[in-house]
């Protein structure tokens, strides 16, 4: 399997441009992150096989963090820089395998690979350099992005095998998956689809590419979803420093001209306690 996907890969690597050099391991290399942007619904994460936690909005995700969604819930990401944004729909499990980026976070070349392994995904990349990589792997074939949005869909068969279905948005996405132990490789373009062993490249009905595209834009123009701000403290209920009357402070009397006295008030004795 392995073996496989090394192939896949490389034939994405060749499909993307003639002669491109990629980046190399080299001094200035840094680790990318991901942040939340917005969850609905019943979603956690967990890194290096540790224990599910529940996802917050504006939490920063490490590379080898694992997000999953649970049934009529959803999770909006921005993906190793602010260029890339993703939702990962319901009843889905995708890993952030490796993120990184040389430069700052808006400019620079940078790698991200991320790991679908159930569900759906719709995504947001916006046009990244010649040596920049862009990989989504799936359990039947690998996608490579460069400026599109797309849509990948994974479907469990009857048989235990997996159906998954690359579709390019708007602009091209090459897909690269083994299909009678033959390497294929396909330029979608935009409103084309693609499911390996099913058939060539088809034509994507305009409603759900409409649809696709509605969720698209509502991710790109929303800002974070920050949470809500906590309640603002209490205001001072003693303006003027102390407790009201009846409650243990002296009474006071307020002359015409103003002024407030806390002189106790005669009570008609001879001036000795009672």
């Amino acid at each position: 399997m392995k073996r496989i996907l090394a192939l896949v890969s490389c034939a994405i690597a060749l499909a993307f441009v003639s002669g491109t050099t990629l980046i190399s391991a080299e001094n200035g290399q840094k680790i990318g992150k991901a942040t939340v942007r917005a969850v609905q619904g019943q979603v956690t994460w967990s890194i290096n096989g540790g224990p599910p936690q529940r996802l917050h909005v504006n939490e920063v995700l490490d590379p080898g963090a694992t997000v999953m969604t649970g049934p009529d819930s959803h999770a909006d990401l921005s993906v190793n820089g602010v260029s890339s944004v993703v939702r990962i729909s319901a009843d889905s499990k995708i890993q952030l395998s490796k993120m990184t980026y040389y430069g700052t976070m808006r400019e620079g070349d940078r790698e991200t690979y991320l790991n679908l392994q159930a569900g759906e995904i719709l995504g947001n990349v916006k046009k990244i350099s010649g040596n920049s990589r862009y990989e989504i792997e799936t359990p039947h074939g690998v996608a490579g992005i460069r400026g599109t949005d797309f849509q990948i869909t994974i479907a469990l068969n009857p048989d235990g095998t997996y159906a998954v279905t690359f579709t390019s948005v708007t602009g091209q996405v090459i897909v690269s998956a083994v299909v009678n132990n033959q390497t294929v490789v396909h330029i979608l373009n935009t409103g084309e689809s693609w499911t390996p062993g099913n058939g060539d490249v088809k034509e994507v009905a305009l409603v759900d590419r409409e649809q696709a595209l509605n969720i698209l834009n509502i991710i790109e123009q929303n800002p974070f979803l920050a949470p809500p701000a906590p309640p603002a403290p209490p205001s001072n209920p003693f303006p003027t420093g102390g407790p009201p009357q009846g409650q243990g402070a002296p009474p006071s009397t307020t002359p015409s001209d103003g002024t407030v006295s806390t002189t106790p008030p005669d009570d008609g004795g001879d001036g000795a306690g009672k």
